[in-house]
């Protein structure tokens, strides 16, 4: 993030973007807050699914992670929903609940069975 942070700066400043408003100290405090303790606490979760559970589940995060955000919005930032966006977080929802349950809808098999061979 860093990185892309400072070529989006650079492409900012060549294309000769300015600011129009210096960000009050409050708002860079909260945007460092949210980028420091967002990102340990996002890593850290990420690290412990890691070690206790398949690479599927693990990565689920990804998804369920902005579903947590939007609803967190709706529910603390008074942000309102269209149909079609409600209908989108089910879909995620829904898939991140195959992946989990895949390995019990869907066992694998303990045994092969032998081809027969034509003679």
């Amino acid at each position: 993030m860093l990185a892309a942070g400072i070529v989006l700066l650079v492409a900012s400043w060549l294309s000769g973007e300015t600011l129009t408003r210096v960000p009050s100290w409050s708002g860079i405090a909260a945007l460092a807050y949210l980028a420091i303790f967002g990102s340990l606490i996002a890593i850290n979760a990420y690290m412990f699914l890691i070690r206790n559970v398949t690479p599927a589940v693990a990565t689920s995060y990804a998804y369920v992670n902005p579903v947590v955000a939007v609803l967190l919005g709706t529910g603390f930032g008074g942000e309102s929903l269209s149909l079609i966006e409600w209908l989108a977080l089910a879909v995620i929802i829904f898939a991140v609940v195959l992946v989990t349950l895949g390995k019990y809808l869907f066992p694998v098999r303990s045994e092969a069975t032998p081809c027969k061979a034509s003679k």
